[in-house]
């Protein structure tokens, strides 16, 4: 009975104190503490003198991200673990630091749940200006760029554009499953759809990738633009319905068949809830961060997308589970 009383109080503690591992890999991800160490070793006292920091703070730093798996000790000599090496050193391809910037970016937010929870409302949204904050948004589509770049592969894996001449990645953002789904299949041009100031970033991902010739952008208000009739093979619908109420769900979804030729394809990818909607554990907390960080959002179930796409009017529709938590739905016209 004892060590029951132990295991739970143990996990009481660990969700009560959990925000204090998040703290340390943002300081360490701000400091670029990674990038700093690289594929060599250092001192604390050579890493604080190149953060402009206190020697023995950092050192505290240093042996919590060794607790953490995030780096390695020898004697005095600290190495990156290869997770470390493999997503927290810029310049790298899977690199992650900016997502862990916008997790860090956002947490301010979730200091702000209990309001949301009395009021219903996004409280997170009330103070904002109209204008976009164009470092905010370019903070928030260059983290997306970094969680699409480590599930881009196994996305193009499961989807067959083989045929396809013609792709629309609706909100796209930074582009990059349009880039990687060009890059996968030589005959298709890929249009990258988002907002006008989001589509000035997304010319810089596709510059930099080199796919200029294959990969354009369109500007426009998935709710309030049309995406064209007949012009599309594929739909992609990524990480987006996440942020609307259902009938603007089934709204943009019609929209999308009204994109597509005959026999094309949608393809939703998102975080998607059981029936009960408290499982998987990320896609349950996911929602709570769309009803802080959104006028209506939320994670929905899988009987939820089934019906929004057979109300749009798909057919043949099929559910693929990744294997990097996500899911994806795909219907044809």
């Amino acid at each position: 009975m004892a060590n029951t009383h132990t295991a739970n109080a143990d996990y009481i503690f660990q969700l009560g104190f959990g925000y204090w591992k998040s703290c340390i890999l943002f300081t360490a991800v701000e400091f670029d503490i990674f990038t700093r160490i690289g594929k060599g070793k250092v001192t604390a006292r050579g890493i604080s003198k190149s953060m402009h920091a206190n020697v023995r703070a950092t050192e505290m730093l240093l042996n919590a991200l060794v607790s953490l798996k995030l780096l390695t000790r020898q004697k005095n000599h600290y190495k990156n673990s290869p997770v470390s090496n493999l997503h927290l050193i810029k310049g790298k391809p899977l690199y992650l630091g900016d997502a862990v910037h916008h997790a860090h970016n956002i947490m301010d937010n979730w200091t702000m749940l209990r309001e949301t929870i009395e009021t219903g409302n996004a409280v997170s949204l009330k103070d904002l200006p109209e204008e976009v904050d164009p470092h905010d948004a370019r903070d928030f589509i260059t983290a997306m760029h970094n969680i699409a770049s480590v599930k881009a592969d196994e996305l193009c894996s499961i989807i067959d554009l083989k045929g396809a001449r013609r792709l629309l990645d609706l909100a796209g953002g930074p582009g990059t499953y349009a880039i990687a789904f060009a890059k996968a299949n030589p005959q298709l041009h890929a249009v990258v759809f988002d907002l006008e100031h989001v589509t000035r970033l997304t010319q810089e991902f596709i510059k930099a990738s080199r796919m200029g010739k294959r990969v354009s952008v369109q500007a426009g208000n998935c709710l309030e633009d049309s995406f064209g009739t007949n012009e599309y093979d594929a739909v992609l619908v990524s990480n987006i319905l996440h942020i609307y109420n259902p009938a603007n769900n089934l709204k943009i979804l019609r929209k999308c068949r009204d994109a597509l030729r005959e026999g094309g394809q949608v393809v939703i990818h998102e975080f998607v809830l059981d029936e009960t909607k408290t499982r998987p554990q990320f896609a349950a907390l996911f929602s709570l961060n769309m009803l802080i960080g959104t006028q209506e959002g939320a994670s929905y179930s899988e009987s939820e997308y089934r019906k929004w796409l057979g109300g749009a009017g798909f057919k043949q529709i099929r559910k693929i589970d990744l294997e990097s938590g996500s899911a994806v739905f795909i219907g044809k016209k």
